[in-house]
């Protein structure tokens, strides 16, 4: 601080200390809450009413005076009613809607997996970061690579890409009858399965640069006996073959190194009746728009996992990683790519934009 600057007001520099200590408690707060999907903690909440820690000690596995530290520190973070009188602790049925029987506990626990390999990993990518280098997919751990399948498998069911399918006029009709379907960045193939599934007729094809991802794929394709896919190491911009009536892209584009280059290589691949399927994060279209919580989340996990592997995989001739955009913005770079149709898809989709590019 220089001679002619003033310090700031204590109870700024407090209040800035305090949101550092929120930060703290909610960071570890996600590995609490998976410690309680994982221990049928919160199963054991769920519907019973008020319980004092040795009544919940009582329905679990596990040691009574860890039950009662998990208790107090779900209660500190709002997720817990707290009785002082009674001692007791009370799941209320909104939480438990949205952990035990929503999506939220599987979210937490899937984003913990990924934390939990960060964390690990977070020497080497910090020096990766500090160097103004990318951090591709190939170097994170196996955990990470589960860990987002995991949240892949929450954000993105079989439920929303037939939905999305049927929002495409004659789409479902065309791969119902052998169509043809190229995944774009297909990671563990979980969406990709799920259209092969829905669409046992069509021929579908999943790709990703990353080897161990493809191997994974081939190997779950496999074990779950789905003969109508394949999975081939490529590049997005060197996607084969061509004539394709779908091709789709899950919370994959802004992960690329050339997302203009991957979405113009699509267009050249699709038949002439053929729609590419795009599905990205559900961002503002200015920053402005982002600066609340789900932004703020959005942006940490570009910041530490989305664009490190985009700025790995650039090349002096690729277009700016994508990070978090919105739909504007998503808008422009189609049209740049070639394609003169965008329209929103009005699926229930509440974490992601869904939508449906033609020429």
């Amino acid at each position: 601080m220089s001679m002619t600057q003033q310090a700031p007001p204590a109870e700024a520099v407090e209040e800035q200390l305090g949101k550092i200590v929120t930060e703290l408690g909610a960071a570890l707060g996600v590995l609490l809450t998976s410690l309680g999907t994982r221990s049928g903690l919160w199963s054991a909440l769920a519907g019973a009413g008020p319980l004092t820690t040795a009544e919940v000690a009582a329905r679990v596995t596990v040691e009574p005076s860890l039950v009662r530290e998990w208790l107090r520190a779900q209660a500190a973070g709002g997720y817990l009613a707290y009785d002082p009188a009674t001692g007791t602790f009370t799941l209320p049925d909104a939480v438990a809607a949205a952990i035990c029987h929503g999506p939220g506990g599987a979210l937490v626990d899937a984003a913990a997996t990924m934390l939990s390999s960060m964390g690990e990993g977070f020497a080497a990518f910090s020096e990766a970061f500090s160097a103004g280098q990318g951090f591709g997919w190939h170097q994170r751990t196996a955990a990470h690579w589960h860990g987002t399948d995991a949240f892949t498998r929450v954000a993105l069911p079989a439920e929303l890409i037939e939905a999305a399918i049927a929002e495409m006029p004659g789409l479902a009709a065309v791969l119902a009858a052998d169509g043809s379907v190229a995944d774009v960045g297909c990671g563990y193939g979980t969406p990709t399965m799920a259209i092969a599934g829905l669409f046992p007729a069509a021929r579908v094809l999943g790709i990703d640069y990353h080897d161990a991802s493809i191997a994974h794929s081939r190997a779950e394709a496999a074990r779950r006996d789905v003969g109508n896919v394949r999975f081939e190491v490529a590049a997005a911009s060197g996607l084969p073959g061509h004539g394709y009536d779908l091709i789709t892209f899950f919370d994959s584009l802004h992960d690329m190194g050339d997302p203009l280059g991957a979405l113009t290589r699509a267009r050249q691949a699709l038949g002439p009746a053929g729609a590419v399927l795009l599905v990205e994060p559900l961002g503002a279209d200015d920053v402005e728009g982002n600066l609340n919580p789900a932004g703020r989340m959005f942006y940490a996990v570009s910041t530490l996992a989305c664009t490190p592997n985009a700025v790995s995989q650039k090349t002096a001739t690729s277009s700016e990683p994508l990070g978090l955009a919105g739909q504007q913005r998503l808008r422009a770079l189609a049209a740049e790519a070639g394609y003169s149709h965008v329209r929103r898809l009005e699926v229930p989709a509440p974490m992601n934009l869904v939508l449906e590019l033609r020429s």
